[in-house]
């Protein structure tokens, strides 16, 4: 039972740090009524940053890449099979081997990701106080 139980606590714990789109949204709203000093000390130099008519500023970082799917052979083994005949009251039994049949390629083609986060601070204050996302690959391992 133990052993069962450190299994379950092994494989709770490892399924908890595959990144995801929550995980991201923790990573980005936890900055939200904090000082833009310490997001720049911990994010960088934003890719751009904007000036807003209220006089708040727009900071937007970014980041996007591609990458090329591989290719795999779509093989399916198709077992063999096994019957028995009976000519002139002698019965046999044939066997036919398994193969392995080729239908194509699959896969190939170009991925494109992307993340761009968006964090306006108060020109007074120095606060975030919003915070936005979108993209295909803001993803992040979830806090415990």
């Amino acid at each position: 039972m133990r052993k069962w139980l450190c299994l379950l606590v092994l494989l709770t714990s490892a399924c908890s740090s595959f990144p995801t789109r929550e995980g991201y949204a923790q990573k980005a709203y936890y900055w939200q009524g904090k000082d833009a000093n310490a997001l720049l000390a911990q994010w960088g130099a934003p890719s751009k940053s904007m000036p807003m008519p209220n006089g708040n500023t727009l900071y937007t970082y970014s980041k996007s890449y591609t990458q090329q799917q591989p290719y795999f052979d779509n093989r399916r083994f198709e077992p063999g099979s096994r019957f028995t005949v009976t000519e002139n009251g002698q019965s046999r039994v044939i066997e036919t081997p398994g193969r392995w049949v080729y239908d194509g390629s699959i896969g190939g083609g170009v991925m494109h990701y992307s993340c761009t986060t968006n964090f306006v601070v108060n020109a007074k204050t120095q606060l975030i106080e919003s915070v936005s996302f979108e993209g295909n690959d803001c993803v992040a391992v979830p806090r415990q």
